[in-house]
């Protein structure tokens, strides 16, 4: 048994971890969840503390006194990005991290993983960087349109914009300052092909491709991802993304747990979009287990008590498809039991109701809702997926507020 301090683990992760024989103390900020949310976790915890991850002293006192105080073997964060690299370096100061902070950092900080490939000659793009948005116009000259620009520090697809002209830039910029971000942008040349992301787990330095998933990517400028497919088809170039995905966490110095590589396949081979220190969201944990048997959140925990993570248990096809509905008033939601009926069908969630609003989606949090599908091949999957969409309907009046409004989102399983 270990005892962990984890800094926002999700409900999932505390009843994981716990099965698996460790100690749990949650860490959370009251402003990111639900009260009732996190009155579950608080129950589930071997001890829970509330603290302001946006106020770095705060952060700091609370992580390393919730670590004296449950005696950690090890404090841990598999969360949001936001606190991550934080938590690694108190965990680090404390000798009780399972990787180097300076991995999180080449890892989760877009520009900083662009540096580190180009030291190491591994997949090359062509980027620039600017210290605020309004200085992108400046570095357009020194690519060919159109360019893909996003902020070093966001997550979930937030901010990524495709840009054919400089006078998009000041729509652009509206779009970060909807997020709030002030910080570093990103410009990058516009990386052509099918994009996939890798899915790995990390034991002591030594990294397991888990397997490799098929993106379905949203329309430009902002790609918001619409769907996944778990597993892409076994090949020469499924293992070469894997490979490449090895090499920078290798490079990156990266030893313990998950880590989710984003790779678009162009017609010079694969290219690395980014990466992150954490397992994919977009339930992709669940695709990997209906298609493999790998409860990939529950072998984080295999890992970090000394275990194997689990062997491979079947071969089929997993799906996430997300809904699309028109923007506007909702007047009414129809067939989503009777969707949720179907033998196939493996979660549902489904963010409106009669008297709310559709928004345009433009990240992650507008988007409309989804279906989990399983099957024997790929094929039948995306039938299947596509049988639901059909069945699902809502019924909106148009409404200009709508595109102001974020879905409603659940919670984090």
């Amino acid at each position: 048994m270990s005892n962990l301090v984890m800094v926002m683990p999700y409900r999932a992760f505390v009843i994981k971890a716990r099965e698996e024989g460790h100690r749990i103390c949650a860490i959370w900020d009251p402003t990111l969840q639900t009260a009732d949310y996190l009155h579950g976790i608080a129950e589930l915890a071997d001890a829970f503390v509330l603290t302001d991850f946006s106020d770095p002293v705060v952060f700091d006192r609370a992580v390393r006194r919730a670590a004296q105080d449950f005696d950690a073997d090890a404090i841990y964060h598999i969360g949001a990005e936001d606190s991550m690299l934080a938590t690694y370096r108190i965990a680090e100061e404390l000798g009780k991290a399972v990787n180097p902070s300076r991995s999180i950092e080449l890892l989760n900080d877009k520009l900083a993983m662009r540096r580190l490939l180009a030291e190491h000659g591994m997949s090359p793009v062509r980027f620039a960087t600017a210290d605020r948005w309004q200085d992108v116009p400046a570095l357009l000259g020194g690519f060919e349109l159109p360019v893909v620009v996003k902020p070093t520090e966001l997550a979930g697809s937030r901010g990524v914009y495709l840009l054919h002209h400089a006078g998009q830039v000041e729509e652009w910029g509206r779009l970060l300052d909807s997020c709030d971000y002030r910080g570093p942008v990103l410009v990058e040349e516009y990386l052509r092909g099918p994009e996939f992301s890798v899915e790995t787990l990390s034991d002591g330095g030594r990294h397991q491709v888990v397997g490799v998933t098929r993106k379905v990517l949203g329309p430009p400028p902002l790609f918001v991802e619409a769907g996944h497919v778990h597993p892409a088809p076994d090949g020469p170039d499924t293992r070469a993304i894997g490979e490449l995905a090895v090499r920078l966490l290798t490079a990156a110095g990266y030893r313990t747990g998950p880590a989710h590589t984003e790779v678009i396949w162009t017609s010079s081979g694969p290219r690395i979009v980014e990466s992150q220190a954490r397992l994919g969201g977009d339930q992709i944990p669940r695709l990997v287990q209906l298609s493999t048997g790998i409860d990939i959140e529950r072998a984080v925990f295999r890992i970090l008590g000394g275990r194997a993570p689990g062997p491979r248990e079947r071969r089929r096809v997993a799906h996430i498809a997300y809904f699309s509905f028109t923007p506007g008033l909702v007047r009414s939601v129809q067939g989503v039991e009777e969707a949720r009926a179907l033998g196939f069908v493996d979660m549902l969630e489904m963010p409106f109701q009669p008297g709310g609003r559709v928004p345009v989606t433009v990240d992650w949090r507008t988007r409309h809702g989804f279906v989990v599908v399983s099957g024997d091949t790929e094929e039948q999957a995306l039938a299947r997926a596509r049988h639901v969409q059909s069945l699902v309907r809502v019924e909106v009046e148009p409404d200009e507020i709508a595109a102001r409004v974020p879905a409603g989102a659940g919670a984090p399983s």
